[in-house]
């Protein structure tokens, strides 16, 4: 009757000195290993460390494809297909616009008044950012709020909405290019607001202490157009800078603030008028 080793120590006693075969796969795959040449060993490792290397090369693309149908899902339709190559001279003010990912700038703030192409800009430069391979996260920052507001009650113990949800805070915080469009648009009740103010500037703190994370930001300001002087126009400018420490507090300002470029974006508005004759 045949008898099975019963733990590793007699599948290594199995490996016998007389170079007999062993009965069991285990103790057969040691004896392999004692009798393998240098020249095997290496080549075994060659092609392990290749098949692992391959491994880990699949796993990557399956990520950037993942991040990659993420951004374009994020993406509203309208700004599918818009290029750096196709901003309009009120986007690219001195060339800021087409320069700014190259620029090197952490920090991206996009202001001007409603519908005169700031979201588009910024899309500009994601979808760029996604074509040269690097992870984009875009949201309004309406939809972000929502998405780490606290969940109700019912749901604090779902293990799948509290999962998606650290996963969001994570990536805004660890992506390489985080697109955060109309900032201001949001609600501004008390409580929630309060709770916002503090997870913003949960993942700016974190942004702004990682060298490859890079923030864009649009928000909505007043016209200039009918401020008589440069220095008035400027005035609007900065006030509607300055709006986001008023609202947000200094600490959100302040990271933004830091190595930022500014681009104001202000010239024909790109969305059909606000009234008009339906009759």
């Amino acid at each position: 009757m045949t008898t099975h080793p019963s733990s590793l120590a007699d599948e290594l006693r199995a490996v016998t000195a007389d170079g007999s075969i062993p009965t069991t796969p285990l103790a057969a795959a040691f004896a392999r290993l004692r009798n393998e040449t240098p020249e095997e060993r290496q080549a075994r490792s060659d092609r392990e460390c290749a098949a692992y290397k391959a491994e880990l090369k699949e796993m990557a693309a399956t990520r950037d494809r993942y991040r990659r149908a993420r951004y374009e899902e994020a993406r509203p339709h309208e700004f599918a297909d818009v290029t750096l190559d196709g901003l309009l001279p009120q986007q690219n003010p001195d060339g800021k616009g087409m320069g700014w990912l190259t620029s090197g700038a952490k920090v991206g703030l996009f202001f001007g008044p409603s519908g005169h192409g700031k979201s588009h800009l910024a899309y500009a430069i994601g979808n760029a950012a996604i074509a040269a391979g690097q992870w984009v996260e875009a949201w309004s920052v309406a939809e972000l709020r929502r998405a780490l507001a606290p969940l109700p009650t019912h749901a604090r113990y779902d293990e799948i909405r509290s999962t998606r949800q650290e996963r969001t805070l994570d990536w805004a915080k660890d992506c390489d290019l985080l697109i955060l469009d109309d900032l201001g648009a949001e609600e501004a009740d008390t409580y929630a607001a309060e709770r916002w103010r503090a997870t913003l500037l949960e993942i700016l703190s974190a942004r702004d202490t990682n060298p490859k994370c890079r923030t864009i930001v649009t928000a909505n300001a007043g016209t200039t157009a009918d401020q008589p002087t440069d220095d008035a126009k400027n005035a609007v400018k900065i006030a509607a800078a300055n709006s986001i420490a008023s609202r947000y507090d200094t600490r959100v300002a302040t990271r933004l603030r830091k190595d930022s470029i500014g681009i104001w974006v202000e010239g024909d508005c790109l969305r059909r008028p606000a009234t008009w004759n339906p009759f």
